[in-house]
């Protein structure tokens, strides 16, 4: 996420932006997740984001191994 902010500004107005943008974010990621999408990439004067769809990481299949019993 990038923000860009021109000038001093107060730190709770730091807190309004930034928790805007986490619910512009949450958005987002809620929408492609719903729409089954990718990838996307959102650009308004205050939030710059991209959204990309996690890689699952697939757990390694573990190796079957014969075990012989001599009778």
């Amino acid at each position: 996420m990038k923000i860009t902010v021109n000038g001093k500004i107060s730190e709770e107005a730091i807190k309004v932006v930034l928790n805007t943008q986490k619910e512009k974010v949450k958005l987002i990621d809620d929408f492609c997740k719903q729409e089954k999408l990718d990838a996307l990439t959102y650009k308004d004067s205050e939030l710059e984001y991209e959204y990309s769809k996690e890689a699952k990481q697939d757990k390694p299949k573990s190796k079957k191994v014969e075990v012989r019993t001599d009778a």
